[in-house]
Order: structure tokens, then sequence, then C-alpha cells
């Protein structure tokens, strides 16, 4: 036993030497007097591994666990689980500029260390105030009724941060993940379904979770081709009932990201906001997932953008692809309600291959046949109709050139009045998103080829942040400045 002290004590020691963390509990763990002999040192060795920057953020809140459940609830060893829950994790510098965090609600199970929540490195942004209510939660928990660790930052205003699921994979899917598939594929399916055609959209719509080839075929085929051309101006129409808030859904798929190889292409969102707390991934489904939980968290999104967000995701999913053309899928499904794969009975079809895509169902009827927007089923981008062009006022007022010159968002009027390099919006913190993102992709392209060594995609896609957050500056004045103007008219 003396001798396992010993070695805990050296291995303390190099811990504390080599990352320079404070305060950590290695010690105090070995120390506690509850459990069998020996018991204590055991979880204390182990418990150095939970702090290593490649450790699982939720491996230290089920140690926690573990102390508690093995040691009892003593006060030294509630004070040792107390200290391994607040405990700051090392992180890699040369990888990461921002803590990883754990998303399991579930974690810690003890309600004894539920609402504490860990000190993250000094050098990150926001360290001190979130460092200084991590020790007040030692005493004072947090509510976190429900939450996870990552909830309990971000409600008190840190988003910067990587999402860590218990499993290592990402962002825990609570209820999403079920909802998404249940709900996504049947609201998915009937708001494509109205928009795409009335009966042929219905119909194949309605039944497009269930017997999408059959009855998408049927149906869509007498109904999509009776009523594409009539009713393609009413899904242009409808189409701003889809509105993303603040954010642009879309993902793209870079190669040489930081930390990666330079032929290695990665999957993330492209919006500052919808890529909060999440890495990379080669998994194109934990993007598509976090996008859509982003919608709800923090994008301020209206239901019909959350409903057609789960039914691509779904739809990208059963693609099973993980190359440049996925991400151009999901793009044209969130953004336009174009179907992945030409797929039938999903949210916008209608029966898509015998009655729609051919005779006037959601594809055409919407596209060519009666939607100058494109059937206008969204808030996002859609192709600029010929009248409008780019003869408006631009109204991006960024000026980072990183790489590449800003991208104009042009005001020209109309119901989607926003344009950016060919496409059209209904509202601006869409249009200004998407102007962000077309900048860092030139702005990449740059920085990966090469006569341009000097740029690199991580300082591109800084550039990018600060022109999202300045659209989304813009955006709150623009809708406080809409406020003002109805409220006055009422009065």
């Amino acid at each position: 036993m003396y001798s396992q002290a010993i070695l805990i004590s050296l291995l303390t020691a190099v811990v504390q030497a080599r990352f320079g963390q404070e305060q950590v509990p290695i010690s105090a763990i070995s120390a506690v007097n509850g459990g069998n002999p020996g018991e204590a040192p055991t979880i204390a060795g182990a418990a150095i591994s939970d702090l290593l920057a490649a450790a699982n953020p939720c491996n230290k809140l089920k140690r926690g666990d573990q102390i508690l459940a093995q040691l009892g609830t003593g006060a030294d060893a509630v004070a040792a689980a107390k200290g391994m829950v607040a405990a700051e994790q090392n992180v890699n510098p040369f990888a990461f500029s921002n803590p990883a965090l754990c998303t399991d609600p579930s974690l810690p199970a003890n309600p004894i260390l539920r609402g504490i929540i860990p000190k993250i490195d000094p050098a990150f942004s926001d360290a001190a105030a979130i460092n200084a209510l991590s020790a007040q939660s030692l005493n004072n928990p947090l509510n976190a009724n429900g939450k996870s660790i990552a909830d309990l930052f971000t409600e008190n205003g840190f988003t910067d941060f990587r999402g860590v699921a218990s499993d290592g994979t990402g962002p825990v899917v609570n209820n999403g993940g079920n909802n998404g598939g249940n709900n996504g594929g049947n609201n998915g399916g009937n708001n494509g379904g109205n928009n795409g055609g009335n009966n042929g959209g219905n119909n194949g719509g309605n039944n497009g979770g269930n017997n999408g080839g059959n009855n998408g075929g049927n149906n869509g085929g007498n109904n999509g081709g009776n009523n594409g051309g009539n009713n393609g101006g009413n899904a242009g129409g409808n189409g701003g009932a889809v509105d993303f808030g603040l954010c642009d859904p879309s993902m793209d798929f870079v190669a040489g990201r930081p930390g990666r190889r330079a032929d290695e292409s990665t999957f993330l969102p492209i919006d500052p906001l919808t890529k909060q707390g999440q890495q990379e991934a080669l998994n194109p489904n934990i993007i598509t997932n976090r996008i859509c939980d982003q919608l709800t968290n923090v994008c301020q999104s209206n239901q019909a953008a959350k409903d057609r967000c789960r039914s691509c995701q779904a739809q990208i999913q059963a693609l099973g692809t993980r190359d440049q053309s996925t991400a151009n899928a999901w793009n044209a499904c969130v953004n336009n309600g174009a179907q992945v794969g030409g797929a039938n009975g999903g949210a916008n079809n209608g029966g898509a291959n015998n009655g729609g895509a051919n005779n006037g169902g959601a594809n055409n009827g919407g596209a060519n046949n009666g939607g100058a927007n494109n059937g206008g089923a969204n808030g996002g981008a859609t192709k600029t109709p010929a009248k409008n062009g780019n003869t408006g006022s631009n109204v991006q007022s960024f000026n980072g050139s990183l790489g590449a010159p800003p991208v104009a968002v042009e005001n020209v009027g109309g119901n989607r009045p926003f344009i950016v390099n060919g496409d059209s919006f209904v509202n601006f913190g869409a249009a200004c998103s998407r102007s962000c993102d077309v900048q860092k992709n030139r702005c990449a392209n740059a920085a990966n080829s090469t006569g341009n060594r000097n740029i690199k995609v991580s300082d591109c896609e800084t550039q990018q942040q600060a022109c999202s957050q300045n659209c989304r500056t813009n955006a709150v004045a623009r809708k406080n400045k809409r406020f003002v103007k109805v409220y006055k008219s009422r009065v």
C-alpha cells in the first residue's frame, strides 16, 4: 500500500509539472479513508488519465460518481469527488483553442455532484469568469436538472467549446435523434407535400415514410401532373414559412483543417453559431445532427426550418456517402428543399419518380414550372430570378479581405430581397452568413493553393467568425428597427 501511495504521489507530481494545472484532486482522492484498503489509491491512479488532453471530458464526471459509490460519502470523499468534477482538464494548445465539455445530461449521476462545473485553461477566452463560477459551484451548485455540463456553460454565456458525448462521438442526441427520425420524416413529408403541389404533394408526403414508392408514384403521377403547374406558385408563396433565423444551416467539406493531414477532408457547419462547441468530423451525420440541434438551441429558427432539417438529416444518413457530394446534397436539401439522391415520398417530392420529377410534381412544379424561386420552399438560398439581377445596394458592412474580398449582400427588394453570389434569401441573417461562408471558402481555396502559403485555413475560419459576428450584430439591429417601426405604426 505504501509503495502504491508513493507511486501515486510521483504520478501526481508529474501531472502537475507537465500540465501546470492547479488543485489537481489526485492526492485528495488517494487520501480518502473510506472504501476497502487500497481502493482509494487505485481510483486516484486511474483518475490521472481522466485529466489528460486526449481524455473524454465525461470520464472525470464518471470518476466523481465512482469515488462516492466506492469510497462512501464522508466529508473527505465528497470533497475529493467534487474536486474531480471541478478539475481543469488539460488541452493541447497546438490542436485546440477551446475546452472539451461533456454533453451527456446524465453525468455526473450523483446528486451531490450535480451543478458543479469544471475550470478551464486560463488562456481561453472568458476563463476568469468561468473559473470563478466553477469555484462558486462547489458550494452553491447550479440548477442542473436535465442539463449537461455543456448546457450549464451555454446558459452562463460561454459557448466556445467542443461538445463531446460520453461515447466520444460528438454531441449527445437526447430526444433529438428519436424525434428527428420520427417527426422529421412525418413533418418533412407533410410540409414538403403541401408545398410541392396540392394532391400530389399531400399523398406523396403523407405516405412518404410508409409507402412512398406506391402512393408517391401513383398519386404523384395523377395529381402532380395536374396540379404541379398550378401550385408551383403556391409553393413559392408559402416558402417564407421556413426561417432559419440567425443561422445558415449549410456545412462544408474542407481538407487540411488544424490537426488534420493536408489531404484529409472533414465536415463542419459553416455558420459560427451552428458549429459552437462542435469539432469537425469525418462522419457527416454528426454534423447534420449538430446543425439541427442548434436550430433550436441558438438559431431562433421556426418549426418549419427544424422539420426540414430533420428530414434532410434522415436523407443524408440514408445516402451513406462521406465526400463533397454529401455536403452538396445536404446544402441543397436544407436550403432549397431538394431531395437527396432523388428520394421518393419525402419532404418535397409528392411522389417524385412517376408523377413528380418529370410531370409537374414537387420538383418541377416548384422549381421549373411554377417557381421563380425554386419552389420558394425555404428562407434559405434560392437561385436568383432573372428579373432581380444584382443591382441593389450592398448591405454587407464587413471589410475583412484575407485571402478573398468580402462578398456583397445585395438588397434588391421583393419577397426574397437579399442576393449573395447569385442566390436569393428571405432574411438578412441567412444572406449575410452565406456571404461570410462564400468568402471563407474562397479564402480556404487560396490557402490550399501553392501560391498562398502565408494564409492558413484556420485564418480563414477566424475571419469567417468575425464576419458572422458582424452579421449577427446587424441582424439584431435590423430586427430591433423593424420592431420599433411596427410598434409605432400600432400606437
